[in-house]
């Protein structure tokens, strides 16, 4: 076969299924115009009447609207508590538990960001640490009270370590215990 022979076919295909495309497209629109002989209001009003023949005896629900809601001021003799505990009060609007949860995200992250980065100061600290024998080298016994000097520096940053994960573990329960999920208390 040659290769205009084969062109021609597969357009010929091509069009005819284009044909039959059209053919259904134009029958289903016209089906859907005879069909819409009532409007949405006539459809509305049959199946109600139909819910209605169901249970006669059925009331309508209300439908509660905001002028129907009795306006409300907030609470401003409610007398707030000192919790020792530091937790949250119970009633709050939707900005401020948002901007207290965003403030409790925010004061997590930089305190697990100080961790990391006193624990990345220890690290490269107790790396650089190296005794030597006193007798072997010239200045042996200046160079090992350096050496005592950062052992010593280290155990401090130890210290200030472990107060600062007491400080985030404090943080992450007051958080939970306000009701915010992990996404807040572990971000």
């Amino acid at each position: 076969m040659r290769l205009s022979t084969v062109i021609v076919r597969r357009v010929v295909r091509g069009l005819g299924l284009i044909a039959v495309l059209i053919a259904v497209f134009v029958l289903s629109t016209d089906s859907l115009g005879q069909t819409s002989d009532t409007s949405l209001g006539d459809l509305a009003r049959k199946q109600r009447q139909k819910q209605l023949g169901k249970n006669p005896t059925a009331k309508p629900k209300k439908v509660v609207t905001d002028e129907d809601m009795p306006a409300h001021a907030p609470d401003e003799d409610v007398a707030h508590s000192d919790n020792p505990q530091g937790e949250m009060p119970a009633k709050r609007s939707a900005t401020d538990v948002l901007q207290t949860g965003d403030q409790f995200k925010s004061a997590i992250t930089r305190q697990k960001a100080a961790i990391t980065d006193l624990k990345s100061r220890i690290d490269k600290l107790n790396s650089s640490i190296h005794f030597v024998e006193a007798n072997a080298y010239r200045n042996g016994v200046e160079y090992n009270k350096v050496q005592a000097q950062k052992q010593q520096e280290v155990e401090r940053l130890q210290g200030q370590l472990n107060e600062q994960q007491r400080g985030l573990e404090q943080m992450q329960e007051t958080a939970r215990k306000a009701g915010y999920g992990s996404a807040v208390w572990d971000p």
